[in-house]
């Protein structure tokens, strides 16, 4: 039987929040009502890894996070409390990085390597001789040289290379080359003896096809120990590298025996030959489509899911395997039929996940998105829209076309080498005409690829599935109409994705291998020129520029949130239900709030013009855009806390992400050739308006508590719908609490969990009331409210479990004069019966200064039930008993809390 959360919790481990810290708060967590610790990746990775993606080592547990023995012991008391853990893993990339052993091993070894194969490289690119790129230096290789940056040493782990703090493994070729060196000034002797014996040893292992890592290491260090024993040879070694190191020639002739070739780290913007993890040049991606590469992988994952330390898997970045259709399969066999099984996965627009995969689900983005934009007003997208053109001339309007425009800038100036490789694999795999002009072919390439309006296809043979080939077509019909003048070569290459009656079985499985091999680029593509780069150039709403969303899907309406809900029942009912995550743009509670604006239009358009005008009164050379500068507005509407308080902190963390989101841009600046001076005017305009001119926040300040209290009030139905809805509702660490953080590593800041445990304790303690509610409901500020709905709701996921594991989700009907300020379903299984209602659109209603509670705003408003359904309800977070006929009266359901869950058992 699969095991299924009820809830989970992610913690990113790390060093600065390890086992030990995480074991601290399991009380807490078990208390809150969590079923299931979420992890981020804690096996070894890159030393001081916030974050935990940049694996180096998949065999072991991440020193820096905690042992086997601590993880043993609270895997012993989740079990005892009937809790489990969901790990997260990281298949399609590793850390280039001195520490990656396995690919140290490639550097050392070459083909004799076991590892040779185990890393996505084309080591016959015409551009690199065989060897690997390696791009780390911050000049050209020439300059690096010149200024002696480089330098080879000698210790127990033998000749190494070094450059500043990175340190390479000499090939095994190049010690016969430096130990000849160093022989041929010995004079005969004992010495000069010992060293052509090690040198003979060393030579023997060298002839095998496949060099033992172990055996390789112990005559390295045994031709440390002969070296120290003799001061000769100690000496010898010594000099004949100093030699080297002073000689720019005879360096340049030893990197030249290298395996890998430095280069300067802006070159893969031009060449590559390894694929890397979107444009991140120390993410080498693994070939994981080799039996051998998952099998060797995969080996302490299994040992996790055998020793049930792990009950769940999540799989980042599934859409950067080769074959994730084939992937899903072997990990399904490998961790076994009860491990619950998840894959982080972008949908786009009316895009669903294969159904066929053999998974419970995604990790939560698309619930993310139908969320956000059932709470944003769909008569405000035309006013928004004109307010956007009004106060930003310059802005950029049509968002598909930016779309298309920034994943070619991505294509041209940062995924070049990935661009001529795939066209070079058409050319070497004889898929296009033997007579063709090259520059109509990249063209149309190009253009292809950006023209995908989805991450990927999937299917691994010949006719591909018809929602690929739907996808196919919808893409070369964008890329037809974008490029009219390759058409000839647009219409070649779709011949390239279904095989012809006249196609020998090799060019079947040349276009094959092209077609998937494509897809491996469209969604670094997609991220990088969607949610890294357009998603901070089109700011009409950025609430809706989120991992999983679009601006270009203002709104949701109700018909169709149900729907979905409707869907994801037939289909992945325990998929992640996530409102954040570690990828989020903006915090949770900062999306609700600015959701706002989409109901207040005129009133935001009032307020931004004037506070553009004050911001622009400390204009100075190079000061932000109007575009950045509408952006700046939204962000502090976002980031700051509901009582309006403003520290240093907070001055500083919006200056360092306003940095990051300007140079993702690529408009201003940019990572490549940073714009210090358009970087430090934003800066010192930040601090200017939120500590130094009074008349700013004067004018800010009360709008911003108008869209503060609404928003707070979203988030709590938020709250309530990602743990009600069908899925497992997933709270990212600290997020009990009100989240208004920015994009990583903001999101990533240490929580207050003492300050979280106080509260609960509290709200368990204290007797579920009415006076409890108007207690938390008068202090939004601390955000207890929101602590207590959790834990309310939670609690009797666990107590209910198969009725929102398997219960019926039922959309309900609302009557009367404010119908369309709320949406109502109930969830049925067997006797047990829940009914969710939660209010929206409530700026028509309500003042900043009110709460939607009581007859007084909700009239003659009633929400209708089911024939079958009970009479009876209880009120879950007031404990007030309803009697109910054919219909509640919202003046009843929201009498005491602006949010409802209802219960009833029905015998």
């Amino acid at each position: 039987m699969v095991y299924i959360p009820s809830s989970t919790y992610r913690v990113q481990l790390s060093p600065k929040f390890t086992l030990r810290d995480l074991k601290n708060i399991l009380p807490y967590l078990r208390d809150l009502g969590i079923s299931t610790i979420y992890a981020a990746p804690f096996f070894t990775a890159r030393p001081g890894s916030e974050h935990g993606y940049d694996v180096t080592d998949p065999h072991q547990l991440n020193p820096e996070v905690g042992t086997m023995e601590e993880l043993q012991e609270i895997a012993d008391e989740l079990k005892a409390h009937g809790m489990g853990w969901l790990q997260d893993i990281v298949p399609n990339h590793m850390a280039f990085h001195p520490k990656n052993a396995w690919l140290m091993d490639v550097l050392e070894k070459g083909q004799k390597s076991r590892y040779y194969t185990f890393f996505d490289v084309n080591f016959s690119h015409p551009d690199f001789k065989g060897q690997l790129m390696v791009p780390f230096l911050g000049e050209p290789l020439e300059d690096v040289l010149k200024q002696g940056q480089i330098n080879i040493t000698f210790d127990e782990h033998g000749f190494r290379l070094n450059y500043f703090d990175n340190v390479y493994p000499v090939s095994i070729n190049s010690y016969t080359f430096l130990l000849e060196r160093v022989a041929e000034k010995l004079t005969a002797g004992s010495a000069k003896t010992q060293l052509a014996e090690q040198v003979q040893k060393l030579e023997q292992l060298m002839a095998q096809d496949r060099i033992d890592p172990n055996e390789w290491e112990q005559a390295k260090q045994a031709l440390y120990k002969t070296t120290q024993a003799q001061s000769e040879l100690t000496q010898g070694i010594a000099n004949e590298l100093q030699v080297i190191n002073e000689d720019e020639s005879a360096l340049k002739e030893l990197l030249g025996q290298q395996y890998y070739v430095l280069t300067h780290w802006q070159e893969t913007e031009k060449q590559i030959n390894y694929r890397r993890f979107f444009t991140v040049n120390d993410l080498i991606c693994t070939a994981m489509e080799r039996e051998e590469v998952f099998a060797h992988y995969h080996q302490f994952i299994k040992e996790l899911c055998m020793r049930q330390l792990v009950q769940g898997l999540r799989v980042d970045h599934v859409d950067g395997l080769f074959d994730p259709d084939k992937y899903l399969t072997q990990l399904r066999e490998l961790a076994g039929e009860q491990v619950y099984l998840v894959v982080e996965k972008i949908l786009e627009g009316e895009e669903n996940m294969p159904d066929y995969w053999p998974i419970q689900g995604n990790s939560g983005y698309d619930f993310l998105a139908w969320v956000s934009n059932l709470y944003t007003d769909a008569e405000g997208e035309r006013k928004l829209t004109q307010v956007y053109r009004r106060l930003v001339p310059e802005a950029p309007l049509d968002y598909e076309k930016l779309v298309y425009e920034k994943k070619l800038l991505i294509l041209q100036n940062y995924m070049q080498g990935e661009l001529q490789n795939l066209l070079r694999l058409l050319r070497d795999s004889e898929l296009l005409p033997t007579t063709s002009e090259g520059n109509n072919w990249h063209h149309a390439l190009a253009t292809l690829l950006a023209s995908f309006p989805v991450y990927r296809i999937y299917g691994h043979t010949f006719p591909l599935p018809a929602a690929a080939l739907e996808v196919v077509d919808k893409a070369f019909a964008i890329a037809h109409e974008k490029a009219p003048n390759v058409k000839a070569e647009l219409e070649h290459l779709r011949t390239l994705f279904e095989s012809g009656q006249q196609d020998s079985e090799e060019q079947k499985r040349n276009k094959l291998y092209f077609v998937m091999r494509s897809q491996q680029f469209t969604g670094p593509l997609a991220a990088k020129g969607v949610e890294d780069t357009t998603f901070y150039n089109y700011n009409r709403l950025l609430a809706l520029n989120e991992v999983g969303n679009s601006p270009d899907v203002f709104n949701l309406d109700r018909r169709d949130f149900h729907e979905r809900m409707a869907y994801r029942m037939q289909t992945y009912p325990h998929s992640i239900n996530a409102t954040a995550t570690h990828d989020t743009k903006r915090g949770e509670g900062s999306r609700m709030r600015l959701q706002v604006l989409s109901e207040l239009p005129d009133e935001w358009e009032k307020n931004a013009q004037e506070w553009l005008q004050l911001a622009r009164q400390h204009s100075q050379q190079n000061s932000p855009t109007a575009n950045d500068l509408y952006f700046i507005l939204q962000t502090l509407l976002g980031v700051m806390p509901i009582d309006g308080q403003v520290d240093d902190t907070l001055v500083e963390r919006v200056q360092e992400y306003l940095v990051k989101a300007f140079r993702e841009a690529k408009t201003n600046t940019n990572w490549s050739e940073p714009n210090e001076e358009y970087e430090t005017a934003t800066k010192d305009l930040v601090k200017k308006l939120l500590q130094e001119d009074e008349g700013f926040m004067a004018s800010f300040l009360p709008f911003f508590r108008k869209a503060a209290h609404f928003g707070w009030i979203y988030s709590l139905c938020q709250t309530l719908l990602k743990t009600t809805c069908p899925g497992v509702p997933d709270v990212y660490q600290g997020c009990e609490l009100w989240d208004f953080s920015l994009v990583d590593p903001d999101n990533r800041r240490p929580v207050d969990y003492e300050l979280r445990q106080q509260f609960l304790q509290e709200i368990k303690t204290a007797e579920q009331s009415e006076e409890l509610l108007q207690e938390l409901l008068s202090s939004p500020t601390d955000a207890r409210v929101k602590l207590y709905l959790l834990h309310q709701v939670l609690r009797l996921r666990k107590e209910q479990k198969a009725l929102f594991d398997r219960g019926t989700y039922i959309p309900l009907q609302l009557k009367g004069a404010h119908s369309r300020n709320a949406m109502a379903f109930a969830r049925h299984h067997e006797n047990d019966w829940c009914l969710v209602v939660v209010p929206r659109l409530l700026t028509s209603l309500i003042s900043e200064s009110e709460l939607p509670l009581g007859e007084q705003v909700w009239g003659d408003t009633t929400v209708i039930l089911p024939p079958e359904a009970p009479q009876v309800w209880q009120h879950s977070f007031s404990g007030q008993r309803i009697q109910a006929g054919l219909a509640i009266p919202l003046s009843e359901i929201f009498h005491s809390f602006p949010v409802a869950l209802l219960t009833s058992t029905k015998r």
